[in-house]
């Protein structure tokens, strides 16, 4: 998917959290991230959402007025419950899912879900992350036989060929850690260790 298309499902999703938030006065959302939140399949789709702290009495009247906003907008609603939860489910004509979920002694969770995305042949950050790891596991490596060149002590030694694998351990694993440079990360770590682990037995 173009970085045009994919803005104009974030745009989207953003407009229907927004309407949503507006449709009851007063309503606050704490954001969660992405990676936490709950989609409906399939897994491609783009996730915005957060909880809705602090209504108490005015949880079934915000249901309501949620229920009462897309099914005037011409969607279909459904609505589960309360065995393990009460779940309002939106499905927008477009391909939006909004959902509105709320499990016993927690604050409602409102989720906004973009229409899934075609998948795309080339995912660029996990290309980016291949890419660093191929560069990452080739220098590190040669770069300790500069060190030897240098210093001629060091000669026989192991050590400077493994040298690099801290710094690579930090930049990968802080990627993956992260939910935004995840896919960035994987890419590093899967391609890193394979040659760099290739290239530091060969010359070690």
């Amino acid at each position: 998917m173009s970085e045009s298309g994919r803005a104009e499902l974030v745009r989207g999703v953003e407009q229907r959290l927004e309407a949503t938030l507006h449709a009851f006065p007063g309503l606050r959302l704490d954001p969660i991230p992405a990676a936490l939140l709950t989609a409906p399949p399939p897994a491609t789709r783009i996730l915005r959402g957060g909880r809705l702290p602090g209504l108490g009495d005015h949880t079934q009247e915000v249901y309501e007025v949620t229920r009462d906003l897309w099914q005037q907008a011409g969607c279909r609603v459904n609505e589960t419950g309360p065995a393990d939860g009460r779940t309002l489910i939106v499905n927008d004509p477009a391909g939006y899912v909004i959902t509105l979920t709320q499990h016993p002694g927690d604050d409602p969770v409102l989720t906004v879900a973009s229409p899934p995305q075609q998948a795309r042949l080339v995912d660029p950050p996990l290309l980016a992350g291949l890419v660093a790891g191929l560069a990452l596991g080739c220098v590190g490596p040669c770069g300790a036989m500069g060190s030897m060149t240098l210093f001629p002590a060091m000669a026989g030694w192991s050590g400077p060929f493994w040298a690099w694998v801290p710094l690579y351990l930090l930049i990968g694993v802080g990627s993956v850690w992260r939910p935004e440079t995840r896919r960035f990360g994987a890419g590093l770590l899967g391609s890193g260790a394979l040659v760099g682990v290739m290239v530091a037995w060969v010359f070690s």
